[in-house]
Order: C-alpha cells, then sequence, then structure tokens
C-alpha cells in the first residue's frame, strides 16, 4: 500500500481506534503502575488520555503508511510494531537530550523507560491489528 491508493478514512480510522483503545489501557497500568504521577481526577484523565492516544495513534499509523513499503517484513503487525517502537526510541533520544540540557527539570526514570517501551509495543499490536482488519481488508 502506498499513498497514493491508501483509503485514508481506513488509516486514520485504524490510527484512532488504536490510540483511543491504547489510551485508556496505559491510563489503567499506570494506574496500577505508578510509574507516572497522576496530576488530575480520574475523569479528566479518561478524556485527556483517550485523546492524545488517538492522536498518538493517527500519527504511528501515517508513518506506517509512509515507511509501510519499506521495512522488511510482511505483515502489517510486524510493521506496526516496528514503527511505534521506532517512534518510542525517537522520542526517548529527545527525553534524553532534554535531560542533558535541563537536568533539574527533565529526569530520566527506568520506570517510565520500561513502562514506555511496554505501551509502544502494545500500542504496536494495536495498531496491526487495526489495519490487517480495517486497512488491508478494506482493499
Amino acid at each position: 500500500m502506498n499513498l497514493r491508493n491508501a483509503d485514508w478514512g481506513s488509516v486514520i480510522g485504524s490510527g484512532i481506534f488504536a490510540g483511543v483503545l491504547w489510551g485508556l489501557l496505559s491510563l489503567i497500568i499506570n494506574k496500577f503502575t505508578g510509574a507516572f504521577p497522576f496530576e488530575s481526577s480520574v475523569t479528566h484523565n479518561i478524556i485527556i488520555f483517550a485523546a492524545s492516544g488517538a492522536i498518538f495513534g493517527i500519527v504511528t499509523s501515517g508513518l506506517l503508511l509512509i515507511t509501510g513499503n519499506l521495512l522488511p517484513f510482511k505483515r502489517h503487525l510486524a510493521k506496526a510494531v516496528l514503527v511505534s517502537l521506532s517512534l518510542w526510541v525517537v522520542l526517548r533520544v529527545a527525553g534524553m537530550l532534554l535531560s542533558r540540557m535541563e537536568p533539574m527539570r527533565y529526569q530520566l526514570i527506568n520506570s517510565q523507560t520500561i513502562q514506555g517501551l511496554v505501551l509502544a509495543i502494545m500500542l504496536g499490536l494495536f495498531l496491526g491489528l487495526a489495519w490487517e482488519r480495517m486497512v488491508v481488508k478494506g482493499r
């Protein structure tokens, strides 16, 4: 699939679906692990995590569409996990750079890093499954 013959509605829809599911699941996981302290009420966080998950899912789905033909895997599930992990690495490196520039403001915390890695894998799995259902079969 490439940019010219892509069904943008399915690409965006699968990103929203996977992202909202991922956002709500990350809220639940963080509630149990406590890696990131919450600053708001649960009701407010549900809305924020779902909306930000949808945005993150759309971005990841768009990156999957752009880079999908370049990746060495055949299944979209593996491609989605690789794209999601790659995006996590880019954001993690940016966080490390911020930590070097402002060490008092940005700290690297191992529990947050591990939780972020697991959540990136989960977003890739959700997005890959959504792509195989909505984008590929919808062609």
